[in-house]
């Protein structure tokens, strides 16, 4: 198997134009300048390094493995950029629900993998892949910009059925490269490549969870702390009968969260808070 694929090679080249293009402009490269502090920024820093970290240790393990090669390096990295450190970033954000990762799962545990397999394995030639790549990368950026505003919602079905054909038309052609070109193809070493984002998938899922629980209870307590006495020792009383009540469920921090936390209150007797939690807790009984 080759380092890189025509494609894979077709994005590094035109992500170096962009960049030098990016370099060339003054506006551009200071935007870009200040993605790259808040991506370094303590916070984040923190929390892709625990997830790099995470990666890691599961490398380490594979690599003791007998039908381990480094060929397989080049997989991980690019599932940890563009997929594994995208899913645990969005894991702490406010829009991660209880079915966030339940979703992750659907989504890529989808008979249609094998497609995209297919479609990333058996690429044409580079010249074809240095014209697809940029057309397909604004038609989605268009899609993504039309999908979120309402007056452009007939744009959207548009682009979504120029990309459906699109898709079909790789896919096909795809498949004729397939058909003749498989024969050429490591039988384990390819197995193993097509393995490697569903089993990382499936195995980064605990970290995915624990950051969206340590987020949760952040916001949880980030919002009662302006509503709670200064108190340091009371503060620290309401936050251990809130993580003895809701222990280790995402759901019930966030049902706590919408429908609790605004009954607390400066002056508040440590009876009226064991109140609320009992009510809590009746509630989350009565659910099951």
């Amino acid at each position: 198997m080759e380092l890189l694929s025509t494609r894979e090679w077709a994005t590094v080249i035109w992500g170096f134009v962009f960049w030098v293009y990016a370099m060339a402009h003054k506006q551009i490269r200071e935007a870009l300048w200040n993605v790259v502090k808040i991506f370094f920024g303590k916070k984040l820093r923190i929390l892709w390094s625990i997830i790099l970290l995470y990666v890691l240790g599961i490398t380490l393990i594979f690599c003791q493995l007998p039908f381990w090669d480094n060929i397989y390096i080049k997989d991980i990295i690019v599932w940890f950029i563009f997929s594994g450190l995208i899913y645990c970033m969005n894991a702490v954000s406010k829009d991660a629900d209880e079915k966030y990762i339940e979703n992750i799962l659907k989504n890529n545990l989808k008979f249609t993998v094998i497609f995209e397999f297919i479609m990333n394995t058996f690429t044409f030639n580079i010249w074809i892949e240095l014209i697809i790549v940029p057309i397909i990368t604004v038609i989605v950026m268009m899609n993504i910009v039309a999908e979120h505003k309402m007056e452009y919602k007939a744009v959207h079905k548009l682009l979504d059925i120029v990309l459906a054909i699109m898709g079909f038309g790789i896919l096909y052609e795809t498949i004729k490269i397939a058909v003749h070109e498989y024969k050429y193809l490591n039988a384990v070493n390819t197995f193993i490549s097509f393995m490697i984002p569903i089993v990382y998938l499936i195995m980064i899922v605990p970290l995915e969870y624990i950051l969206e629980l340590y987020s949760k209870y952040e916001n949880l307590f980030v919002r009662m702390k302006l509503r709670e006495d200064e108190n340091k020792e009371i503060q620290s009383k309401h936050r251990r009968l809130i993580l003895i009540a809701c222990k280790l469920s995402v759901h019930k921090v966030m049902l706590f969260q919408e429908k609790y936390w605004n009954k607390v209150y400066k002056k508040m007797s440590m009876k009226e808070f064991e109140k609320i939690i009992e009510e809590f807790k009746n509630e989350c009984n009565s659910e099951r």
